[in-house]
């Protein structure tokens, strides 16, 4: 388990002499954040950390929550993991500012970034500016088929169903963490009883349509048909909402927490004229699901 260290411009933490530090937005905590990484422990003579901010600068949706990241980065070979509760005084911050109040007081020797990477109000700072108070580490940006890994480019992955891209981009399966809520149990009715889960953070859905997926809960995996949409066959919602049809579970798991991985794209969403319809395509659904996953 790492150590994470917790702390605001009123309550600073011991200052650790040495430290190399990881800096950025981190959403998704992607394949180039993960290369990020494992710079900053190969260049640490002490302490290896990265800093993740409590709360995300920009606005909309994102990949992954404060909490998702720590947990991602829990399998780093980082020795800490400093999160600052970055208030409403840190937006006004010049980058001269942000370096003096918060990166050299932690004990900072070398910083790690990105080479896109900027900083302080108006994106005013960037590794030369750093270069004045630190060693500096600019890791090249990781490609693929031409174009740079980035979140934003993930974004636009999901955004068009293209789950196997964006995954492998991530490194990983796409998640989505939420807890189980009561739906209008029509899934029941039909036989295909749903998980509705309720997300307290603003996640980036992909596009509405059906997946194969596998939803981790209590301790365990199961496959799963996950769906993103508005239900339009029984009553279209106002917007749209994720659940997800857990193969071969019988049990209660509502209030529980859910983690729902995205693993294959299925099919658009689709309005059938009938549930018997939607019912026979759901059958061939998680024939289609089962055999992925078998």
């Amino acid at each position: 388990m790492k150590d994470i260290i917790r702390f605001d411009l009123d309550h600073m933490p011991e200052a650790n002499p040495g430290l190399t530090l990881a800096l950025g937005n981190f959403d998704g905590v992607h394949r180039g954040h993960q290369r990020l990484f494992v710079e900053t422990s190969l260049e640490a003579s002490g302490d290896a950390a990265v800093l993740f901010f409590a709360h995300p600068f920009g606005h909309g949706p994102s990949l992954s929550s404060l909490e998702d990241k720590i947990r991602y980065a829990g399998t780093s070979r980082l020795d800490k993991l400093y999160v600052f509760d970055n208030d409403e005084r840190m937006y006004g911050f010049s980058a001269e500012e942000f370096v003096e109040r918060v990166l050299i007081p932690l004990g900072t020797k070398t910083v790690v970034v990105g080479e896109d990477f900027r900083f302080g109000k108006n994106r005013s700072g960037d590794a030369s500016l750093l270069q004045k108070y630190f060693r500096v580490i600019v890791v090249p940006l990781l490609e693929e088929d031409g174009s740079k890994v980035s979140s934003t480019r993930i974004k636009a992955l999901l955004s068009e169903g293209d789950i196997l891209k964006a995954n492998a981009l991530l490194g990983r399966s796409y998640e989505i963490k939420g807890t189980i809520v009561h739906g209008f149990h029509n899934g029941s009715k039909i036989g295909f009883p749903t998980a509705n889960i309720d997300c307290s953070f603003s996640y980036v859905l992909p596009k509405n349509g059906v997946y194969c997926g596998v939803v981790y809960l209590s301790g365990k995996a199961y496959r799963a048909m996950v769906n993103v949409g508005s239900n339009p066959t029984i009553g279209a919602l106002d917007h749209p909402i994720i659940e997800a049809h857990i193969l071969d579970f019988d049990g209660d798991c509502y209030d529980k927490t859910m983690y729902c991985a995205f693993l294959v794209y299925i099919r658009p969403e689709m309005k059938f004229d009938s549930l018997e319809e939607l019912q026979k395509q759901l059958r061939i659904d998680e024939k289609k699901i089962r055999d992925i996953l078998a």
